[in-house]
């Protein structure tokens, strides 16, 4: 009678541990999924942050998106192609360029991993690898 009132006590704590580190997981895990918006900035002008990728701007609606170079007066055409609310796909389309025809049917992978007031920060995926960015509004 002692050992089955032993075990069930050692069964029962057992199953109340089980239970505990079961909702402090779950809790864990409902804190580190945080849902991104990035419906802010799907659309709009932007340019990149870190000034030695020259001024780029980008101006992008739902569908597509232009990325005009100012100091070489270069424009690469677009097509956008949302995966997820937060994933796109830039398929590109045209240039202006005849030098740069080659960029010309590539499809580039963007993923943005953050929105703030004045923008967002992305990881753009290209032949070359991953590259982070972040981007800043110019438009209102």
């Amino acid at each position: 009678m002692k050992k089955i009132a032993t075990t069930t006590l050692l069964a029962l704590m057992l199953s109340l541990a089980m239970s505990c580190k079961t909702d402090k997981e779950s809790v864990e895990e409902d804190e580190l999924v945080e849902v991104l918006d990035c419906s802010s900035v799907k659309t709009g002008k932007f340019k990149y942050a870190n000034p030695a990728y020259g001024e780029w701007i980008i101006d992008r609606n739902e569908t597509t998106s232009i990325e005009i170079s100012e100091t070489d007066d270069l424009k690469i055409y677009s097509d956008v192609v949302w995966i997820t609310d937060c994933e796109y796909e830039l398929h590109i389309t045209d240039t202006d360029n005849l030098d740069n025809m080659a960029v010309v049917s590539s499809v580039l992978r963007v993923v943005i991993t953050d929105v703030m007031d004045y923008g967002y920060k992305c990881v753009s995926y290209t032949p070359d690898g991953p590259e982070e960015f972040e981007m800043i509004r110019i438009d209102g």
